[in-house]
């Protein structure tokens, strides 16, 4: 397929099939912790419907902008959500944001992500924004790797776990603490007890 065939336009109601099985093999191909593939909990149907629900969602939402890029025959064969917001919670500067960004198996690596990418600078152009930010897993190599060459660079680092895992993890770094701890023993008092405390030269503040 040769790239000037790619076109990006605004996704709509009869893109949902091809968005579905975007969105299906993005979720899929996201890595766990383990660096495998993740599966979805719960049943495909449950997950699927699931997945309907928020691209009809953003689909009628006037603040979010969700794309396609299709092909010559108008096939999508990826996506991505353009949303404006801060850069990030404690930096009050505007900028578009990236996310869901994907683009099918079969067709990677004939410009397909290059076009959304450029599809996301024309709209932070129209509004005046000058900032992109692009949400990627850390787990996805090829998709860092794609973003950095583009000139992305990393902002912030994103850790997620359980709240369980966390207050065990909590819970056994007070126990360490705990055990860690030198008790020291009283001195006895004795001749040197009654001498003036010595300064140690090492320690004392010069």
């Amino acid at each position: 397929m040769p790239r000037s065939a790619l076109r990006v336009r605004p996704a709509a109601a009869a893109d949902l099939p091809a968005l579905l099985a975007l969105g299906e093999e993005l979720r899929d191909a996201l890595p766990s912790s383990a660096g495998e593939p993740q599966r979805h909990r719960g049943t495909p149907a449950a997950a699927r419907a699931a997945l309907e629900h928020r691209y009809l969602e953003a689909l009628a939402d006037p603040d979010r902008h969700l794309v396609v890029v299709v092909d010559h025959a108008e096939a999508p064969v990826g996506m991505a959500l353009l949303t404006v917001a801060p850069v990030n919670a404690l930096l009050d500067l505007p900028a578009v944001h990236i996310s869901h960004a994907v683009v099918a198996d079969r067709h990677k690596r004939r410009g397909a992500g290059k076009a959304l990418v450029a599809a996301a600078a024309s709209y932070a152009e129209a509004q005046g924004i000058a900032q992109i930010v692009v949400s990627v897993h850390p787990g996805s190599r090829d998709a860092n790797r794609f973003f950095a060459r583009l000139g992305f660079a990393p902002m912030v680092v994103r850790r997620v776990a359980p709240v369980a895992v966390v207050r065990r993890h909590l819970s056994q770094g007070e126990t360490r603490g705990i055990d860690h701890v030198v008790r020291r023993r009283p001195r006895r008092p004795g001749r040197r007890a009654l001498q003036p405390a010595a300064v140690d030269s090492e320690t004392a503040p010069s």
